[in-house]
């Protein structure tokens, strides 16, 4: 009898287990297909004061992610897919933190972030 017990209670864990792990993953590859990732070429980014600026307003957009590389002079974001800004919105948003927008890029898929090279 506790050997049945045991197997029964060793059978329900493994199950669930398997059951938690597989909900998760599902939950991250949907929230990553729900996003539209964008880049922003910037021209007039010197200074980190001046980034914060630009990151403040473009999260005002719906992103929570928000990275400015100023070597680069551009902004990568993503937001969820329903709560899309347009590029004329973005653009608007750029000249409002005092920056002139260049290249508008939206994609499906993040980009990949340039690491420094040391």
């Amino acid at each position: 009898m506790r050997i049945l017990l045991k197997t029964g209670i060793i059978t329900l864990l493994t199950f669930a287990t398997f059951i938690l792990s597989t909900t998760n993953v599902n939950a991250q590859t949907k929230s990553e297909t729900d996003k539209t990732y964008i880049k922003i070429e910037v021209d007039g980014l010197s200074c980190p004061f001046c980034a914060y600026g630009l990151e403040k307003k473009l999260k005002q957009a719906g992103s929570k992610d928000v990275l400015i590389n100023l070597e680069e002079g551009e902004a990568t974001m993503s937001v969820p897919k329903d709560q899309q800004p347009t590029e004329e919105e973005l653009r608007k948003i750029v000249k409002v933190a005092g920056f002139t927008p260049k290249e508008i890029t939206f994609s499906k898929t993040p980009f990949k972030i340039k690491q420094d090279e040391k």
